[in-house]
């Protein structure tokens, strides 16, 4: 006859082996809720990566250590009120602090994958007739040492970029492409932004990188290319009038110095990623 105990919730008596399995029974929903804050904290720490978030971060951090260490020690109070006082007013200050980062965050929230970018939509060989072109045009120009900064929307709208420069609506095309880059003309300051298979608009402006990981001798044209990069899921392409150096900034990053075939590689694998993330998306639909 095994051990009975009695249950602190009914009135029966059970084993103990019942007993201390209600104890340490971890349900489903449990399971979800502890992988769901893990995955949330995974991503904001990659959104935070090698951005100045860290650095305020970190000093938040030393700030609630102190205070800490102040009220078990209570030593400093005037130091431990002023400590206290900051953190009162934190809560509204990281609002501010963080605006960009927020930003950037609910951008990403609302890449929800419904609504597919345009040259993703398109056919395979669409896609890759645009892509030729594109790196057919960069290699044209950095062998002449021409500047160019090419942008390729992803599934977030670029309309505020487009509406900064001048509208082109003209299919992609090598020939176009080098002759708006070419320098005299009216637009090759600036950078080109292509919808699907269409050059929407030239002589864009875009925000500009704020990362301190840069070097100070990046040049503007990639820390225009990486500010966009950052903050949409833009790929920008990017051509140095110095160097002749061929770049690529996709997802928060700048690639340097990449040959024919590294680009084409890097644009073929990120379009067919975005691909294959919205069969999937549609098909869980």
């Amino acid at each position: 006859m095994p051990t009975q105990v009695k249950g602190p919730w009914c009135g029966y008596n059970m084993p103990v082996w019942q007993t201390m399995w209600e104890f340490v029974s971890v349900h489903l929903v449990d399971v979800i809720d502890v992988a769901l804050v893990a995955v949330l904290i995974y991503y904001v720490a990659l959104l935070l990566r090698r951005t100045r978030a860290i650095s305020l971060i970190n000093g938040i951090i030393l700030i609630i250590a102190l205070v800490w260490l102040f009220r078990q020690l209570p030593i400093l109070p005037t130091l431990y009120w002023l400590l206290r006082g900051i953190g009162t007013v934190g809560v509204l200050a990281l609002v501010v602090i963080f605006q960009p980062e927020l930003r950037m965050a609910l951008e990403r929230l609302g890449r929800g994958g419904l609504l597919g970018g345009a040259l993703r939509s398109m056919a395979a060989d669409q896609q890759q007739n645009v892509i030729n072109d594109v790196v057919d045009s960069a290699v044209a120009l950095s062998d002449k040492s021409i500047g160019a900064l090419i942008v390729l929307e992803r599934q977030t709208g670029l309309i505020d970029i487009t509406r900064t420069g001048k509208t082109i609506n003209g299919r992609v095309s090598v020939d176009l492409l080098n002759t708006i880059f070419y320098p005299g003309t009216p637009l090759h300051d600036g950078a080109v932004v292509i919808r699907g298979d269409q050059i929407v608009a030239a002589a864009c402006a875009l925000p500009h990188s704020e990362s301190p990981a840069l070097s100070t001798s990046t040049g503007m044209r990639h820390r225009a290319a990486l500010g966009l990069a950052e903050r949409t899921d833009a790929v920008c392409v990017v051509v140095s009038e110095e160097t002749r150096a061929i770049s690529l900034a996709a997802d928060g990053t700048l690639s340097p110095r990449l040959d024919r075939a590294q680009l084409t590689e890097r644009l073929m694998e990120l379009f067919e990623a975005a691909r294959e993330r919205s069969r999937f998306f549609f098909w869980r639909k």
